[in-house]
């Protein structure tokens, strides 16, 4: 679609875009995809967003993002969802993001929330998925933690991983399959509930160490 992404104009035909497409009369939830904070401050797009609510074009106007953009995003009175990574290798939203999103009231979706299962080789991976997944996966090398170590088998990383996100303070995880086999194992994981406090407090350890050892700060990855 031409012009600025972050402009009214587009955003206010991306909604009625979307809306023709689904064949629907709103949308649920519509996002704001990884703009930056003066993006944010200067209002324009977010008022698009806000303008289409008030239209009931739209039920819930919210930010997709990380780090301190996306606390910043969470403490704004016109924005009801966070969508931010959340995920094993990814924790850094759970102390940056999260706090904020509670303090607020914002509901939160956790992106990315099995890490992209960065435990397979990055060889295994389909196509441009390898490189998506690169980062988590030399993440969780450094990490030296596998599921044995909290008691499970080493076929259950899918479960750990998805436990332990919805261990953290969200309110949904999206993810996503071509495999209606995983999205049953999916449901039938969450329906074990969060992992017991010691096998959280062992992932996270696990984390601050190889952040630690890394020497760099491992951000959250949008």
């Amino acid at each position: 679609m031409p012009g600025s992404p972050w402009s009214a104009e587009v955003i206010t035909a991306t909604v009625d875009r979307s809306l023709a497409r689904l064949r629907t009369d709103h949308l649920d939830v519509m996002l704001l995809h990884t703009c930056d904070r003066e993006v944010l401050e200067q209002g324009e797009a977010l008022g698009a967003l806000v303008r289409a609510r008030d239209a009931g074009k739209v039920r819930f106007v919210g930010y997709s993002g990380d780090n301190r953009t996306g606390a910043y995003a969470a403490c704004l009175d016109d924005v009801s969802v966070i969508q931010t990574s959340v995920n094993l290798c990814d924790q850094v939203n759970i102390d940056e993001v999260l706090p904020t999103a509670a303090e607020f009231g914002v509901g939160v979706m956790a992106k990315r929330p099995i890490a992209n299962a960065a435990w397979k080789d990055l060889n295994d991976q389909p196509g441009f998925y390898a490189r998506y997944a690169e980062t988590y996966t030399e993440r969780l090398a450094l990490m030296a933690f596998a599921p044995e170590d909290i008691g499970f088998e080493e076929s259950d990383w899918a479960e750990v991983a998805l436990r332990f996100t919805l261990s953290c303070d969200v309110h949904t995880a999206i993810i996503g399959t071509t495999n209606p086999d995983h999205v049953l194992a999916n449901i039938e994981a969450a329906s074990r509930g969060p992992l017991p406090e010691e096998a959280i407090a062992r992932i996270r350890t696990a984390f601050e160490e190889a952040v630690e050892d890394a020497g760099e700060e491992w951000a959250g990855q949008t």
